[in-house]
């Protein structure tokens, strides 16, 4: 390469964004995705590399710099070699994109037969400067069956010294005569933790000074992306030079800090509408995106549910709240069922503000909702007026009677003119504890069950942040029907046409995960078991569970309560 070039190369990734100038250069480099890298660097070193790869993830994971590190190690001058040099010319071809044996294709623009057929003209020629032709074809499920039908032979029996690797989000779309045909690795999303190494890691390098708490906020906007994670640094740098501050984040972002999270998540743990309403008005003044602010929050409210369930708050939660003896406070402080209720509601409010709906105004009646119970008359809200009361029992708040509450005697038919028999009374026999009624079994196991369906969305969830998107979108569209609580044993309905989500489902590893994150959110130790519905649950049916019970009317929820906690009414 002349001087010239260098000059030219360098010039254009000093110009570069952050993401292309940090993409990692060798597998030691990668963050995360240990399954990825550690079968990729076997098979180089092997010399057992595969002829098609599926790299299946959400955007940003890496999928492309992986199949660039894997291209950078087969035509290194060293290799083929798992640790690529990095200065040799096939290296920093490579790197900046103008190999002519590292061929990208984006099939999202280049989708139809035409195509397919001009690149498997392309596939017959021998590599130019390396051992290797690496074909990378990222968005691979836009292709079409035409184009994946023309490329099938090819992909099927290249010729030698050539890989592809295929990309893609949606791996559902692509044909499974393809599938079959590639090795399939699953990108799992990183955690906080994984992201804000990168973003320190860039930061230092490129001399940036970047507080913790600015930190925090820029990986948890990411959702998951290292692309977008240092997107949104670039931009910080743009905006408010080389300090990058908490404050100049909020600002971008519109995101929420911490202090206002916990002030109106104690605001609904006091019950305080008036607190809520106030907050709300400092985030309209400080010009916050009240979505944004809904989302961080039911990101707050899972937090505080994965920490009550497993009684400690999870280090990867630091990243993002600074404050985690004040966020196990608050999992101690609000129940499940508000916390599982205030998620419900503010999911329910941002998709109301897709659809065009004020923003403040969905977010004020939300909270509400979940703050005052008695303003929601739905089933969910009257178990958080249940719980609220529980829990006012516990703390001794609500005076309790001085005794059992009398049964009221049976009313007896009036028989004219018939004297009562004269009978010596029967001494009243004590009770005696008997085994559990199966009604009273069934009352169990019906709790529950709904409190396993009402928590299930936030299951799915906690399998996605864990780093399972793959599993997640397997599992999102089935259906509790049923626990067993003696064999701890949850019953999950996939749809007729989700047999293949169902098979993956079934993979041991997939099962486990479920079952931690049941353990996680639900606080049960269950096993999962997968059936498929032949159609969707009909309640009005013959073949369909057992009706639920009308809803109760609050005079029969004040008699439950008396007789259950031994409480009586105060005026």
């Amino acid at each position: 390469m002349t001087f010239g070039a260098r000059a030219r190369l360098a010039a254009v990734a000093e110009s570069a964004s952050l993401y292309r100038r940090h993409r990692p250069q060798s597998f030691d480099e990668v963050v995360g995705q240990e399954h990825v890298v550690r079968t990729l660097r076997n098979a180089v070193e092997g010399d057992k590399v595969h002829h098609a790869y599926l790299f299946v993830g959400s955007r940003g994971t890496g999928k492309t710099s992986m199949a660039k590190i894997l291209a950078r190690s087969l035509n290194c001058v060293n290799g083929p070699t798992a640790t690529p040099c990095g200065v040799c010319e096939p290296c920093r071809a490579i790197a900046a994109g103008t190999s002519l044996d590292v061929i990208e294709m984006d099939a999202a623009s280049n989708r139809s037969v035409d195509d397919v057929r001009e690149l498997r003209d392309r596939v017959g020629y021998a590599p130019a400067e390396g051992r290797w032709k690496v074909y990378i074809l990222d968005e691979a499920h836009m292709l079409t069956k035409e184009a994946w039908n023309a490329f099938l032979k090819t992909l099927e029996e290249p010729p030698p010294h050539t890989v592809f690797v295929l990309a893609t989000t949606e791996p559902q779309r692509i044909m499974a005569t393809i599938v079959d045909r590639c090795q399939r690795f699953d990108f799992q999303r990183p955690s906080l933790d994984q992201i804000a190494e990168v973003v320190r890691r860039v930061g230092d390098s490129e001399g940036f000074e970047i507080e913790d708490g600015a930190v925090g906020l820029i990986s948890r906007s990411a959702s998951g992306s290292f692309r977008d994670a240092l997107g949104t640094l670039d931009q910080m740098v743009a905006f408010g030079g080389e300090r990058v501050t908490t404050d100049a984040v909020i600002e971008l972002l519109g995101a929420a800090d911490a202090d206002l999270l916990f002030d109106v998540t104690d605001a609904i743990a006091a019950g305080d509408a008036k607190a809520v309403l106030e907050a709300i008005e400092r985030l309209s003044r400080s010009g916050r995106d009240p979505g944004q602010f809904a989302r961080d929050l039911i990101a707050h409210l899972r937090q505080l549910l994965v920490a009550r369930a497993t009684g400690e708050v999870p280090d990867s939660f630091t990243v993002a709240i600074t404050q985690p003896e004040r966020l196990a406070a608050q999992a101690q402080a609000l129940g499940e069922a508000r916390l599982v209720g205030g998620i419900d509601a503010l999911s329910a409010a941002v998709a109301a503000m897709r659809e065009g709906d004020d923003p403040r105004l969905s977010l004020e009646v939300a909270l509400l909702k979940v703050t005052q119970p008695s303003l929601d008359p739905s089933r969910e809200a009257l178990l958080r007026r249940i719980e609220s009361l529980e829990a006012a029992l516990g703390a001794g708040t609500v005076a309790a009677s001085p005794g059992p509450v009398a049964p009221i005697p049976p009313e007896e038919p009036a028989v004219a003119d018939e004297p009562a028999p004269a009978t010596d009374p029967a001494p009243a026999e004590e009770p005696k504890p008997g085994p559990p009624t199966a009604t009273a079994v069934a009352s169990r196991v019906s709790v529950e069950l709904d409190k396993v369906v009402r928590m299930w969305p936030a299951v799915v969830e906690h399998v996605r942040e864990s780093g399972s998107e793959v599993l997640s979108t397997y599992v999102e569209s089935a259906k509790v029907l049923a626990v067993d609580a003696e064999k701890a044993v949850l019953s999950i309905g996939f749809p007729a046409g989700a047999a293949f989500n169902k098979r993956k489902a079934e993979a041991k590893e997939n099962v486990d995960r479920i079952a931690e994150s049941l353990s996680a959110i639900v606080g049960m130790r269950l096993r999962p078991v997968y059936e498929l519905l032949e159609s969707e649950p009909d309640p009005e049916g013959d073949a369909a569970p057992a009706a639920e019970p009308d809803p109760m009317a609050e005079d029969e929820i004040i008699d439950l309560i008396k007789t259950k906690f031994d409480a009586r009414e105060v005026t």
